[in-house]
């Protein structure tokens, strides 16, 4: 019960940054854009990603929505923030000029907090998995169990 109330929680903490991200992104598309063609790694393919990134998040959040797509969703999640939090930690180390593209309440972290946000997001995303795996196991173990109890009873 534990589990599932965590898968929960974690599901639904990744579900608001998704949506949150996603939706800032479109509603100030035109600033997301502008910062994306300031990055020296991204300019080359900041109007693709100015379109994909966003709706690729709300998607992402719809595929958490779901218990059939909650393990696919937490998967990107975790792939989505890793990348993410690389790409933060690259342009920390290594590029001088820091173009923000983030919206709202996260474009007023620094960069270094943004990066510790997203590992926790990012540890958040891996702990989900876990649970939502080892819940996966519980209930296949309890469903080849009744079975046999039920044949046990009726001798």
């Amino acid at each position: 019960m534990i589990r599932k109330i965590a898968i929960e929680i974690i599901s639904g903490l990744l579900i608001l940054l998704f949506l949150y991200t996603g939706l800032s992104k479109l509603l100030e598309h035109d600033k997301f854009l502008y910062n994306l063609g300031k990055s020296p790694l991204l300019s080359s393919f900041s109007g693709f990603i100015a379109i994909a990134l966003p709706i690729g998040e709300i998607i992402l959040a719809t595929l958490l929505l779901f218990k059939k797509t909650q393990l696919k969703g937490l998967y990107v999640s975790l792939g989505l923030l890793s990348l993410f939090t690389v790409y933060l930690i690259y342009m920390v180390n290594f590029t001088e000029h820091l173009p923000c593209s983030c919206g709202g309440v996260i474009s007023k972290m620094s960069w270094k907090q943004h990066i510790f946000f997203n590992l926790f997001f990012v540890l958040l995303s891996a702990v989900g998995i876990w649970l939502l795996k080892k819940q996966k196991i519980d209930e296949r173990k309890k469903l080849e169990e009744s079975p046999s109890i039920i044949l046990q009873s009726m001798c």
